[in-house]
């Protein structure tokens, strides 16, 4: 499963910490920021070349990453990673569930036609049950064995989980919500449930993060690119959060003793479920059509995708 056998203990002992997801962008700097302090940090996703050119770029800042194979939505997938965990590496302390996806989708998108009924598209299942699959199941699933191995082992550790400050509802987010939602409830459930064995459980939840991502969207679309610099500027401290502000919060959630069953908001003061058209600009026609077009749904926005 590892493209390199792991050296055991970190650089301070501090045991094994798996991030899921961490071959790129978010979960990658906070697996370069664990290894930095100490943990022997194992690296899963599904993309073996993405896992190798990750553990590379992590040997040119100067850390040592190890990578796993694993896809967080199969059962049987994950039990081998534990299994492979439990032989090559260090017990483990630390589990941060990263991995995910997103499609952007409106519950009923409206497309106006000038001579003619709306265009209406539905969000598709299909998309709604891979991002909740991703996000939130794949969280279940991970931190379900990650509990189990911290029990069976005695070793007292902490699970990381990733939201999103718009777990609370955004427009055009319905699956990503649920999902991010799901999984602060998760969060809270298992920090009552692990608490007196000496597992706590805490949740880092993001705002919207300047990295690769969000940069390549806005560069392919200048509608995107305005919306999001209308966004930025509800946002309290008129800025984006980066990948290694959240890293450094998920560092300080896996090692402060007194941090469980709660969520670290990292996102400059929150983020406004949709920011609306200035009042002054004319409304749609009111009045009802008499029949509306229902169409198959648009091709998805697709967002990062670390699963």
């Amino acid at each position: 499963m590892s493209e390199q056998p792991p050296a055991h203990g970190g650089a301070e002992g501090r045991g094994t910490a798996l991030v899921t997801g961490g071959s790129r962008g978010l979960g990658a700097a906070i697996a370069r920021q664990l290894a930095s302090t100490g943990w022997h940090t194992v690296i899963c996703g599904r993309d073996r070349e993405r896992l190798t050119a990750a553990v590379r770029r992590g040997a040119d800042a100067g850390v040592i990453l190890h990578p796993a194979q694993a896809d967080v939505t199969d059962e049987k997938s994950v039990a081998a990673l534990f299994e492979w965990l439990a032989g090559n590496a260090p017990p483990l302390g630390l589990c941060v569930n990263n991995a995910g996806s997103n499609f952007s989708r409106r519950l009923v998108s409206v497309r106006e036609q000038p001579d003619g009924p709306p265009l209406l598209s539905a969000h598709p299942l299909e998309d709604f049950e891979r991002v909740v699959t991703a996000l939130l199941t794949g969280t279940f699933l991970v931190g379900r064995h990650a509990a189990q191995t911290m029990l069976a082992t005695g070793t007292p550790g902490a699970i990381v989980n990733i939201s999103s400050t718009v777990r609370h509802g955004a427009y055009g987010q319905s699956a990503y919500c649920a999902a991010k939602s799901g999984v602060e409830a998760l969060t809270r459930t298992w920090a009552t449930e692990l608490g007196e064995y000496g597992i706590r459980v805490s949740a880092v939840a993001p705002g919207v993060i300047d990295g690769e991502a969000l940069r390549r969207r806005s560069a392919a679309s200048e509608r995107h690119a305005a919306y999001m610099a209308d966004l930025q500027r509800h946002v309290p401290l008129r800025r984006w959060c980066d990948e290694q502000d959240v890293a450094e919060a998920v560092a300080f959630a896996a090692s402060n003793p007194s941090v469980t069953g709660t969520v670290l908001e990292v996102d400059g003061g929150g983020l406004p479920a949709r920011v609306l058209p200035p009042a002054d600009r004319t409304p749609k026609d009111p009045t009802p059509h008499p029949r509306t077009a229902v169409v198959a749904a648009d091709l998805p926005q697709k967002a990062e995708n670390s699963a």
